[in-house]
């Protein structure tokens, strides 16, 4: 079972009604010792993707998955190659092997034409584009090469130039926001399993910022506590008020924190 809470947390819970801190401290020491199994509601509204998290997960998913449609589309990762051309390349003649349109362009811009290529001495092949087309087969070329890249010098090794390689902001972001919803989620999910139970204020209950453009906002409910003198926070979004049911009330609830980083904690579901 739980032990009793620090002194220093009643300073805090000072103001709170009587009868809220009694059905808290029930709770609190209802709370099963670590390592222990989140309940079913526990696993459904913390460590589910509830919520605001749930929202961002399938965005983030969604960019990720468009992003590398996209880059797939537009060549976008051989701008990499043109970035690492720009830093430091070398040049060995070169020999244009065809001549093929790349992409046609609204007018007044010329069409991208993309040339095909082979060193002098047969060591390099590539491909690489420029708007109009200058280039004619049989053409000897300067190329510029690097660690398996090449291609002619003036051209980008893509038919959208140096600009393709914005594309690759979409699977970045959609990434990056992957890991975060992940990597809060399992901080969530330790502190659900091996965190020190503990009660806390809620600083505040009500609506959350909207993450859709139709229906109501979720629901926020946030709050604090101190731990070896050290003030920590925490919030928890769920889609609907009455999901908070659970809580002994509005006041005054219990938490599990992780023993080694407080700043990880969540709300305990029973």
């Amino acid at each position: 079972m739980a032990d009793s809470p620090p002194e220093h947390n009643r300073a805090a819970l000072a103001d709170v009604p009587a009868g809220d801190i009694e059905r808290a401290r029930a709770l609190l020491a209802s709370v099963p010792r670590a390592p222990r199994k989140p309940s079913k509601e526990a696993r459904r509204l913390v460590l589910a993707l509830a919520g605001p998290q749930r929202v961002t997960f399938y965005s983030s998913l969604g960019f990720l998955l468009v992003g590398l449609l996209l880059c797939a589309i537009f060549q976008a990762p051989r701008a990499v190659g043109d970035l690492l051309l720009d830093q430091h390349s070398f040049e060995v003649p070169g020999v244009v092997d065809s001549v093929e349109v790349g992409s046609r362009k609204r007018k007044p811009r010329p069409p991208v034409y993309c040339a095909r290529f082979h060193s002098e001495d047969g060591g390099l092949v590539g491909r690489s584009c420029e708007p109009g087309g200058s280039f004619q087969p049989g053409q000897r070329v300067i190329l510029e090469h690097r660690k398996g890249l090449a291609r002619i010098r003036g051209t980008t090794l893509t038919p959208m130039g140096r600009l393709g390689g914005l594309f690759l902001l979409f699977p970045l972001a959609g990434g990056v926001g992957l890991l975060l919803v992940l990597r809060t989620n399992h901080r969530e999910s330790r502190a659900a399993r091996v965190g020190i139970p503990i009660l806390a204020r809620v600083t505040y209950f009500g609506d959350g910022r909207p993450v859709r453009k139709k229906g109501p906002p979720p629901t926020e409910l946030r709050w604090s506590f101190i731990v070896r003198g050290e003030r920590y926070e925490g919030r928890l979004s769920l889609d609907y008020a009455s999901e908070f049911d659970f809580l002994p009330s509005r006041d005054v609830i219990v938490v599990l924190y992780d023993p080694v980083a407080p700043a990880i904690n969540t709300v305990y579901v029973p």
